[in-house]
């Protein structure tokens, strides 16, 4: 609704006839009742969104409510407000007038130039579109003062078209602008260069280890921004109370530049798990290795390449080092084994979950097959093995080392069942009373 006659006077007393904003009275200005927050942007004819204005500071905006005949001060957060959009639209108008004046040159450049077109002499028109064109030059930086060198090639070019001389003038404008870029990125590369030598000298070993795998594996050089962020990424490492392994961190460079990798966070984590890969291809290795038994020996399939996987990462994840997991796995291929224990110790086994004695039971029958039959056990005579052995540990009443004995002996017979050479140490009754296994 519109403001009434009794509340424009109230306004006006509350404010003493006095402009808020800039302090004139009557009857020197003439003073108006104004909206703080404008009504088309949701204001309201409430008190506080009302204010003494001269008519040179007819602006503002705020909200609040009529307190019966006591009029409430206006906002305070209102006036704010309003001084706040006056600073941005002179801020505005600031910004608007450099770009204005960047078009005037220009097309006062441009309006001092004729082409002959035919018989003609003619002025050349801008295309509608011209000031935009010109603000996206403004925006990436390019200089008024190369504008009038720019036209001045575009307008005596006798090869290019009358109706073709603003784009040719914007094609040469935007080539200016990349060598532009060019020069600020080697303005650029010295920052990153003082950076390094803020480095120790082993981060400064690993940030030329680093560009030169980099250059080397990838066939081409790392960015300016690319270096700068790897020599950020030592800085903040050597910075943190995190020690690295020299040898590590070096190798963990010469990786990430490998791979593209511009971090040596992100570098460390993928030569870790690089280093653990590597363990499970080399236990494939020793798997297949023909050492004159075979002419051809089958890989393990992708089932035991996730079982060595998995226990590889739960030794190293429990701070088991990668020399000797790589060792345990070296032993277990040649084995033809997926269970990494031997040169293992019995705490360190527990991450894995390996019955050591179980599995040299069953490396021992396996080398024996080999010997015997000049082949690897196939997986089925291997599960049978462990079935058998099963039996053998529920039965419980035989020696360790005859088991051991046992299955090197089944091994040599080619045989899957070990009992068959386990001697016994009970009375023939009590061998009758308690069958193998528990099976009648």
């Amino acid at each position: 609704m519109a403001v009434s006659k009794r509340l424009r006077y109230e306004i006006l007393r509350r404010d003493n006839h006095t402009c808020r904003y800039c302090g004139a009275t009557a009857p020197n200005v003439p003073l108006r009742v104004d909206h703080v927050t404008p009504v088309a942007l949701g204001g309201t004819d409430t008190p506080d969104n009302l204010v003494t204005s001269c008519e040179p500071c007819n602006s503002g905006k705020s909200s609040a409510t009529v307190d019966s005949a006591v009029v409430a001060d206006v906002s305070e957060n209102a006036l704010r407000w309003a001084a706040a959009m006056k600073q941005a639209a002179d801020d505005m108008r600031g910004q608007q007038a450099p770009k204005v004046a960047y078009r005037e040159a220009f097309k006062e450049s441009w309006n001092g130039w004729t082409r002959e077109d035919g018989w003609k002499t003619v002025h050349v028109e801008l295309p509608d579109a011209w000031k935009g064109s010109l603000d996206a030059f403004y925006e990436a930086g390019l200089p008024q003062e190369v504008w009038p060198d720019i036209i001045e090639k575009a307008m005596t070019n006798p090869t290019v078209r009358v109706d073709n001389t603003f784009r040719y003038a914007c094609g040469i404008g935007w080539r200016m602008v990349k060598e532009l870029q060019e020069r600020a990125r080697k303005i650029v590369t010295p920052s990153a260069k003082r950076a390094t030598s803020a480095l120790s000298l082993t981060g400064q070993a690993a940030a030329d280890c680093w560009a030169h795998a980099w250059t080397s594996d990838l066939e081409e050089a790392p960015s300016d921004e690319e270096r700068a962020q790897f020599v950020r990424s030592l800085m903040e490492l050597e910075a943190s109370s995190d020690w690295v392994n020299p040898e590590q961190l070096i190798g963990a460079a010469i990786f990430g530049g490998s791979a593209g990798i511009s971090t040596v966070q992100d570098a460390m984590a993928g030569a870790i798990d690089q280093e653990r890969a590597n363990v499970v291809i080399e236990w494939c290795d020793a798997w297949t290795d023909l050492d004159g038994a075979a002419s051809y020996i089958e890989p393990p399939d992708s089932f035991l390449f996730r079982v060595v996987q998995g226990q590889v990462d739960e030794l190293a994840d429990g701070g088991v080092s990668l020399d000797r997991i790589r060792r345990a796995a070296l032993l277990a291929g040649h084995h033809h084994s997926s269970e990494l224990h031997q040169g293992l110790r019995a705490g360190e086994l527990e991450y894995t979950g390996v019955d050591a004695f179980r599995q040299r039971a069953v490396d021992l029958w396996s080398r024996s097959f080999r010997a015997g039959a000049n082949r690897w056990p196939e997986r089925e005579e291997r599960s049978a093995f462990l079935g058998h052995y099963n039996l053998v540990v529920a039965d419980g009443d035989f020696y360790l080392n005859d088991v051991l004995s046992a299955a090197a002996a089944a091994g040599a017979y080619q045989d899957t069942d070990l009992t068959t050479c386990l001697p016994r140490h009970l009375s023939a009754l009590e061998i009758a009373a308690q069958p193998l296994g528990g099976v009648a």
